[in-house]
């Protein structure tokens, strides 16, 4: 197993971006393409999670505007909150990610659980 020094950042393969959006919501639908252009060019994962659809994984996760990003480094949660639905924000933002920002995190009931839940439904074959 490879470790990391403190100044370097881990491998982008260990980072996923899961957007958090309603299929019902139109700012969501607009952003969907930007999401899906994401998975394909980006070298972060990027997940569309539809809430209503997966609400069993989120389980008491609030999601009270949309987009809402929940990001990952590994097991760790590294973000989680609106951002303006414009593309070049979420790339700044997870951009910032990457190189070692850091964002204060709101307390997260399940965590763990929703972690695990999401991470389950990124590895599911489309």
């Amino acid at each position: 197993m490879t470790s990391l020094s403190p100044t370097e950042t881990p491998p982008a393969a260990d980072w996923r971006v899961y957007v958090l959006c309603a299929q019902w919501c139109g700012v969501c639908r607009d952003y969907q393409a930007f999401v899906t252009e994401q998975q394909v060019r980006a070298e972060q994962a990027w997940v569309w999670v539809d809430i209503e659809e997966h609400s069993d994984v989120l389980g008491d996760l609030d999601v009270e505007n949309f987009p809402t990003l929940l990001v990952t480094q590994g097991h760790t949660l590294r973000f989680l909150g609106t951002v303006l639905p414009q593309p070049e924000v979420g790339l700044r933002l997870v951009q910032s990610l990457v190189q070692g920002s850091h964002y204060a995190m709101p307390d997260v009931q399940d965590q763990t659980r929703i972690l695990q839940g999401l991470r389950q439904l990124a590895d599911q074959p489309s």
